[in-house]
Formats: structure tokens, sequence, C-alpha cells
């Protein structure tokens, strides 16, 4: 089957998980193709204006990267100007989709979209002309319309042409079953469903189970450092349980705008001793500082899916996470607690009960409800049967 992925961001900015799994779809037989175009952000000057003099054309470069070929362009981005920009993307991405497959004598079976915005607007222009039918995973939590969602979301969450775009899809996959309900509101038709992001089981392995622990119960956080994150309800929680004479220790992984803040407000609560902030990591070094945990906690504002939980758990540790994101479809009382989100004491109650009763939990079937639910062949083989459905290939 020839598949065309169209992802709304791409690595080697942001995206590593649709690499993933386009390339698992490749390893299972299919013939993928991956169709990026990058945003240049307006800081880059001279690449922006580059990208900018260059909107017009279909150039593109062409790259066999492992198993998928890749075929790259850019555009300028646009920040203030939301509509302008969807329009661009899907404009930039339709002229070289129909100069690669004049070139290559190239037609797919079937489109992969990752996010409406922007790529569904693309592939909906795509199946105008060629009929190709397209299924879309939508990750993005912005289509919850909440207090954290900033005024250019929204901009964007309102434009007219998400309509044809979701209509037009075969189906729409959802991260978590949170995202459902706001994306049947916009268009009653739509046929929705759910399949979960793959996690790299090979490499957040628990088949260490004895980890080298400290003598202090170790709380880990990975996140980016940004407010919906709960990093501040975080830290608030973490200082009851200090002032409480426990023996704990808490590491922040993840670097971010809202970092600098973050660590001035460890200070202020004299949490210098009992908490390490580790910057910016690489998956390996996330992974020895995991196994070297007794729990992962998070409690974020809102996450579409949250692919750090999986991670954590896939290494056998139990996790806190909120019950206002993509958590609700996988945590439960056997591998660790779902909290309401911005609630201080809820958290410190929940972090306590956690530590008192971590022997309670069995770290293998733990990690072996992961591989089981979320590794990468249960997810390419679901996708696969999804891809084949709409090819009629079935």
């Amino acid at each position: 089957m020839k598949v065309l992925v169209i992802p709304s961001w791409y690595p080697p900015y942001g995206g590593g998980f649709i690499q993933e799994q386009a390339d698992a779809l490749a390893e299972i037989g299919n013939e993928v193709t991956v169709l990026a175009v990058e945003r240049i952000s307006p800081r880059a000057v001279g690449q922006w204006l580059k990208a900018f003099l260059l909107l017009f054309f279909a150039n593109y470069t062409l790259q066999q990267e492992g198993r998928l070929k890749v075929v790259r362009a850019q555009v300028p981005g646009l920040p203030r100007l939301p509509k302008l920009y969807a329009q661009l993307f899907s404009s930039k991405v339709s002229r070289c989709f129909f100069r690669y497959a004049k070139l290559q004598a190239y037609q797919p079976n079937v489109m992969h979209v990752h996010s409406l915005l922007w790529a569904g607007l693309a592939a909906a222009n795509i199946k105008k002309e060629t009929n190709t039918p397209y299924l879309v995973t939508e990750h993005r939590g912005r289509f919850v319309d909440n207090e954290y969602v900033n005024t250019g979301e929204r901009q964007e969450m309102a434009l007219p042409e998400l309509v044809p775009a979701l209509s037009g899809a075969a189906k729409v996959l959802c991260v978590s079953s949170l995202l459902m309900p706001y994306l049947r509101h916009r268009v009653e038709s739509a046929e929705l469903g759910v399949l979960a992001n793959m996690v790299d089981v090979a490499h957040f392995t628990a088949s260490d189970i004895e980890r080298n622990k400290s003598e202090a119960f170790h709380f880990i956080c990975v996140a980016n450092m940004v407010p919906l994150k709960g990093h501040e309800t975080l830290l608030n929680a973490f200082k009851q349980m200090v002032a409480c004479g426990d023996n704990v220790h808490l590491t922040l992984v993840g670097d971010g705008w809202h970092r600098s803040y973050i660590q001035q407000h460890a200070e202020h609560l004299n949490l210098s001793k009992h908490v390490t902030f580790t910057g910016h990591l690489s998956r390996s070094d996330v992974k020895q500082y995991l196994n070297a945990a007794d729990a992962f906690v998070l409690p974020s504002q809102y996450e579409a899916f949250g692919i750090v939980y999986i991670e954590a758990m896939s290494m056998g540790l139990p996790v806190i996470a909120t019950n206002s994101g993509g958590a609700v479809d996988f945590v439960n009382e056997c591998n660790g607690m779902l909290i309401e989100s911005n609630n201080v004491d809820v958290l410190y109650i929940a972090m306590k009960k956690l530590m008192a009763n971590i022997n309670t939990y069995d770290q293998k079937s733990i990690s072996e409800y992961v591989v089981s639910h979320f590794s990468k062949d249960v997810i390419a083989q679901k996708l696969n049967r999804e891809l084949k459905i709409i090819a009629g290939q079935s």
C-alpha cells in the first residue's frame, strides 16, 4: 500500500512520534512517503525571506531517510496571521505534491494526515483533485476550548476551512477520548475513533526492575516548562511533603521559557536541596533518570495524550496524572492515580498515598500493560488496518 504522510510538523522541528509511526508503517511492508513542509520563524530572517520568495514555486528536496522517502519544503511562518498562514501552508503542500507526483509518476492509495491544522487543509485540497482518501490523526489539545488555549490558537480553531477539512476525511482518529466530543461539535457527521500514540518499549524498558535507588523517595517529572504543565502546583505540593519531614527528592526534567520562574519559586520555597533541575535531556538520558526514580508525577492542566506518562509506565513506574487529559484512557488504580488539576492539596495527598503504598504497584505488570496497548507493533497494526479500510484494500 502506498501511503502519503502529511504532517503538520516533522523532525528536526518536533514530531518525532510522527516519524516513528511512519517508519513503523514502512516496516510492516507499506511504501511510505512523507511530505513535510517546515514553518520558518520570522526570527530566522534570512531563511524566512528565502521561503517567502519561493512561496509560489513547487520547490522541494527529496531524500531517502531510512525506510522513508521524505519530500521537504519550507513556508514562511506568520504567527499573527493564522488564516493566511493556513492557506499558504496548504498551497505549498499541494504544489509540492502535484510536482512530485508528476515527476515520479506517483499516486498514493491513501493519505495519513497528522492534525487538521494545517495538514488537513492540504489533504482536503489534494483530495479534490485526485479523489485520494485521507485519514486524520488529531494530536492537538487546543481543540479543547479552555482557558489554557491562547488567543492565536483560538483564532486558528475558528478557521472556517477546518469544517471541509474535517468533513472531507474518511475518518478522524483522536489520540484520546477527551478530544472526540470537541471535534464532533465541529462536524456532527464526521466518523471519529481513538488511536493512542505509540511508545518505543524497546528503549523505555523495564527489564532492570531493581533500580539503584537513593535513600530518599524519588519523584520525577518530565515536561516542557510552560505554565499549563503545572510545575508550580507540583512544587507547592512537594513543599508540604518536605515540611512534614518526608525524605523525598524531586527531579524536574525539561526546559522552556517558564523555567527561570519555576527555579526561583523552588528557591523561594527553600527546596533547593530537594529539587534537581536537569534542563533538556536526550532520550537516553531521560531513560536513565526514569530508571533511578520511584514514581512519575505530572499535574498538567491539559494533555491531549501524554506520551511521557506512557514512557514512565513502560519503565515500570506508577504515575500521578490529571483527569483533564488523555491519561483518563490508561491510568488506573493498578498503575497510578488520577487527580483533578490545579489543586495543591489533592496532589499532596496523592503523592503521600502513592509513596506509602509504593510496594502495592507491580512494576512488571505496569510495563507489560504498556507493551500490550502502546507498543510499536500494536499501534502500527491498528493504524494499518484503518488505512487499508479507507484505501479499499481490507
